[in-house]
């Protein structure tokens, strides 16, 4: 299988483009849906998210099921909530820009690019942070990030997979020699297994599962201190036509990360059965620490802005910017 090589810089640009196309959409649709801005009542919230399985996954999941998130946002005069699921962040926050969606769950990367490339967009907190992802290896094939010089070394473009795989290869000062190939995480794993892919990033109960197969578990973003975060945006004209919002929602994220802290068993046994895997892989893929029990913690803002400077020094965006002076935080 020939694995096809990308060049950054130039789908950043394209993603750039874009955006601007979806922030003129959104400034149509957005004045058309709140009018003057004066109603605070919300009413049905509509929230985008990834996820494989068509429902609403991870703490937004059990947030949900718990009925913990309808409950704690009812006071910003939301009485419903309708979920909508694409193929990756970028496309949550295409659908936040172009008004389809009020609030995007993402990860780091979509959240930071399309800030800096100049979306009026508010970090409303961030919902999980201390990811890891894994550089994992072929069985029988390289086990140091050296030995990947000249092979196969994959990624999903755009995803916090594909910037963890440039920041170790950068890490190891071979950022001129690795080259990292566009392969969504399916293909890349069934061609760690046939030999036409000698690396891949992996993140959760996938990597812990490869591991435990035998394949090498060639490095770590948490070995660097280059772990990542989700983010939960929302436009900036939605939460100035709702001022209670942003408050209400921040408490939404803390009791419901709050509950899974507290009933950590019973949520990685739902995670489990949601997603269809051994619940001991989830376990061991997932920890306490990941979910933050306040909207803006240290640790995740230091996260946050160590995966702003990379993509900003690597082209994904032009203005540079203080995620704590986004986050409203001195």
């Amino acid at each position: 299988m020939t694995v096809p090589a990308f060049s950054v810089r130039p789908a950043h640009a394209l993603l750039g483009a874009a955006l601007v196309v979806a922030l003129s959409a959104c400034s149509a649709a957005s004045q058309a849906d709140t009018g003057s801005g004066e109603d605070a009542s919300v009413g049905t919230l509509r929230v985008g998210a990834t996820s494989v399985t068509g429902t609403p996954a991870g703490s937004l999941g059990w947030g949900d099921k718990e009925g913990i998130l309808l409950d704690e946002l009812k006071d910003a005069g939301v009485d419903k909530i309708e979920y909508s699921f694409f193929q990756s962040g970028k496309d949550v926050v295409a659908a936040l820009l172009g008004g389809a969606v009020d609030v995007a769950a993402v990860g780091d990367n979509p959240a930071l690019t399309a800030r800096g490339n100049g979306a009026e967009v508010e970090l409303l907190a961030l919902d999980s942070i201390n990811g890891d992802t894994w550089l994992i290896g072929a069985p029988g094939g390289p086990t140091t990030i050296e030995g990947l010089v000249g092979k196969d070394v994959t990624a999903p473009q755009g995803t916090i997979r594909d910037r963890s795989a440039h920041q170790l290869v950068e890490a190891a000062g071979l950022a001129d020699q690795i080259e990292v190939k566009d392969l969504g995480t399916p293909e890349s794993i069934a061609g760690l297994s046939s030999g036409s892919v000698d690396a891949t990033l992996v993140g959760g109960a996938s990597a812990v599962e490869l591991a435990r197969k035998g394949f090498p578990v060639i490095d770590r973003t948490s070995d660097h201190g280059l772990e990542s975060t989700g983010a939960t945006i929302a436009s900036t004209e939605f939460v100035d036509a709702h001022p209670g919002f942003r408050a209400a929602w921040q408490g939404a994220v803390v009791a419901t990360n709050q509950s899974i802290v507290d009933r950590f068993d019973e949520y990685t046994q739902w995670v489990a059965e949601t997603d269809g895997v051994d619940v001991d892989l989830v376990r061991e893929a997932t920890h306490e620490d990941e979910f933050t029990l306040e909207p803006y913690p240290d640790a995740g803002l230091d996260q946050l802005q160590s995966a702003h400077d990379f993509l900003h020094d690597d082209g994904a965006f032009d203005e540079a910017f203080d995620v704590r002076e986004w986050a409203g935080v001195s």
